[in-house]
């Protein structure tokens, strides 16, 4: 019995320190403030009910950022194929940057129109300290943004389930 108790809490110690700590808390709590790619406020809270695939970017980033909308698009496919309802997010990491305008226009010119995929903008310290719950590490250098490739499966509660942080991860890694 006791070797049980001790082997749940070595598995719960190693998944909290696989995402920083963060495995039992909401990470859209404190919300924040942002505003969707229409320049709409946007509320997180309304992603609650159904698990959602998350990652920051910073639009005029070619590399890393178009690493993480493809890897997306694929667990879409991958989840319509499985019939599993999924929310997509991605939140702009350069808030005078990454602008609600820009965003349509990515969201346009990618073809991610549907109405489970969300591109937001929000101000500094709320795009910080999600970036900050998530584990996504990024600075500035010079004019540009330089930033982690991560993608986090959080539940319908909002809770770290499972992270792809390498780009030679498999995208169904993230499937619930």
């Amino acid at each position: 019995m006791r070797l049980v108790w001790l082997a749940r809490v070595t598995v719960a110690v190693a998944a909290a320190g696989a995402m920083g700590g963060a495995v039992a808390q909401d990470m859209f709590r404190p919300a924040g403030q942002w505003q969707d790619d229409q320049g709409q406020p946007y509320r997180l809270e309304a992603l609650y009910g159904a698990p959602t695939v998350i990652t920051m970017a910073y639009g005029a980033c070619r590399r890393v950022c178009s690493t993480s909308l493809r890897m997306m698009e694929q667990v879409q496919q991958l989840a319509d194929a499985r019939q599993l309802k999924l929310n997509f997010l991605v939140i702009g990491l350069d808030p005078r940057a990454d602008r609600p305008e820009d965003w349509a226009q990515l969201r346009a010119e990618r073809h991610l129109t549907r109405s489970n995929w969300h591109f937001l903008s929000g101000d500094e310290a709320s795009t910080r300290q999600l970036a900050r719950r998530l584990g996504v590490h990024y600075w500035r250098y010079g004019e540009h943004t330089l930033h982690d490739l991560r993608i986090v499966l959080l539940s319908a509660q909002a809770q770290p389930l499972k992270t792809v942080d390498a780009f030679d991860q498999a995208a169904e890694t993230l499937l619930p």
